[in-house]
């Protein structure tokens, strides 16, 4: 969608008596003109490149850099060996001592609306969505890119896909990047029950699965439903439809402000006048009648303390840092040090993340973002043109915040396997004249070296030296089929980057 189709459109996202209302899902192509001017200053991203990444590892090491971040780099490796594997990890958990102010005095700058209200949002962007939406996903690609805080954007990718909300839905250039600054990164690395009580307190996730407009007298269990399977039980249930319906009987009248000029646009409000006041019963507790909000906050502790979401949650964690299967035990011991905690995030990474763990860790595929992102953390890459990268990664189904349905981006190696020739665009296009914005030194990746000694430069790398033999000949091969320039080494490089090693972390 051009950015002149969003203008004119700030009256549409209100009814006849001013209110927010949903608008369209738009068919989102972002513009050039939407993303020029959008980026950070080159001079400003200078100097921010110390963490990066690359793939393929063999050591417990090796693997925690794969895992917690999106790449790495051997600083980082040479880091982790300095002060060792547990102290690295909890310098990593103790994110707030990890300087990115740098990187985020840029985005500030660069994207202002990530730090603005719903109302100051409408007021500077109501006739140009497109702005905000840029800015959210743009602010996710740098700060995976450049951020030292590597587990804590991990962590935040993992929530921002549990708590799903479509960006490009209804009203969500208002809501969601509040949501964002606000439920996602303000309890990533926090503590379960904090972030649910968040969530369920988000005006953009009460607008996504329509609880705004539930009601006493028209009860809607769209959020009732989704908390329960997938916010906090999971699939497999452990409740019944009639715990659905008391648990959305609790939260009618769980809305948000939203009146045109009203004070707090766009934000969390209690209707008492639509509350339904009776007694319920969630999950054989039950609620005394008259307790207005109080209903709803106590189905939220009843649902964080349950047995069965300290077994769902540690089984996604472990899904998202060791592999597609975790074991039965291993999900027992990180579903013990949730209930033990009190569901502290922290405490359970420490379990996810042991070193014994990460020395079995089996591979996982990559997804898209992941797979662009460490390419261009293992080159050393300055993204000062993002344009290429959002083109790819809307080519690839993985634009961040934009996954319509409310289970987020599949953690599945069945979904993204599929997906591949946008992969190999990816690639083919890192030393093409249309991946401009992208600029990433070829070191000591000289033209005077040989083919042989070019080959395993790049397997040191982009691989730290793991490389597979047969791999890292056909890298051979192809630098001495024709004469070695410096685009001849970014098309291997390029080749580098779509083999199968590089697929997988």
């Amino acid at each position: 969608m051009s950015a002149s189709a969003f203008a004119g459109r700030r009256e549409p996202v209100r009814d006849a008596r001013g209110r927010l209302r949903r608008v369209p899902r738009p068919r989102l192509r972002l513009p050039d003109a939407a993303l020029e001017g959008l980026r950070p200053a080159a001079s400003g991203i200078r100097g921010l490149r110390a963490m990066r990444g690359a793939a393929g590892a063999a050591t417990p090491e090796q693997r925690l850099l794969q895992r917690i971040g999106f790449g790495w780099h051997e600083a980082e490796l040479a880091r982790l060996g300095a002060i060792g594997y547990d102290a690295y990890l909890e310098e990593q958990l103790g994110y707030e001592a990890l300087d990115d102010g740098p990187l985020e005095s840029v985005l500030a700058t660069a994207f202002p609306t990530l730090e603005m209200s719903a109302a100051e949002i409408y007021d500077g962007y109501g006739q140009q969505p497109v702005v905000p939406i840029v800015h959210l996903i743009l602010a996710a690609v740098y700060r995976a890119l450049y951020s030292p805080r590597r587990l804590f954007e991990r962590m935040v990718v993992f929530w921002t896909d549990h708590f799903n909300i479509d960006l490009l839905s209804e009203v969500q250039f208002l809501l969601k990047p509040v949501d964002d600054r606000e439920v996602v990164r303000a309890h990533a690395l926090g503590t379960f029950p904090d972030l649910l009580s968040a969530s369920a307190h988000s005006p953009a996730m009460l607008v996504y699965l329509t609880n705004d407009s539930n009601d006493k007298d028209h009860p809607n269990e769209n959020y009732a439903r989704e908390l329960m399977e997938l916010h906090t039980m999971g699939a497999d249930r452990g409740y019944t439809q009639r715990d659905v319906r008391e648990v959305a009987r609790c939260f009618t009248g769980w809305t948000i402000q939203g009146r045109l000029g009203g004070n707090g646009l766009g934000t969390f409000f209690f209707d008492a006048a639509r509350h339904d006041d009776g007694e319920k019963t969630v999950l054989g507790q039950t609620i005394p009648a008259g307790g207005g909000i109080e209903d709803g906050e106590r189905v939220l502790e009843i649902l964080a303390g349950h047995p069965r979401t300290a077994r769902f949650i540690s089984r996604k964690l472990l899904r998202w840092f060791w592999g597609y299967e975790p074991r039965r035990a291993a999900v027992d011991q990180v579903a013990n040090a949730y209930q033990n905690s009190g569901g502290d995030l922290r405490a359970m990474l420490r379990v996810v993340l042991r070193r014994s763990r990460m020395a079995r860790a089996r591979p996982k595929l990559k997804r898209p973002f992941h797979l662009m992102v460490s390419a261009l953390r293992g080159l050393g890459a300055e993204l000062q043109d993002p344009r290429f990268v959002v083109r790819q990664l809307e080519a690839a189904g993985h634009l961040p915040f934009a996954w319509p349905p409310p289970n987020g981006y599949p953690d599945s190696e069945g979904y993204w396997s599929g997906l591949i020739l946008p992969r190999w665009n990816f690639a083919g296009g890192l030393p093409a004249r249309r991946a401009s914005g992208i600029r990433f030194p070829l070191g000591n990746l000289e033209p005077s070296a040989t083919p042989a000694q070019l080959a395993r430069r790049i397997d040191n790398r982009l691989f730290n030296g793991t490389l597979s033999e047969s791999t890292r000949t056909s890298i051979e091969q192809f630098l001495a089929a024709r004469q070695v320039n410096p685009r001849r080494i970014r098309e291997a490089v390029g080749l580098a980057v779509a083999s199968p090693e590089f697929q997988e972390y």
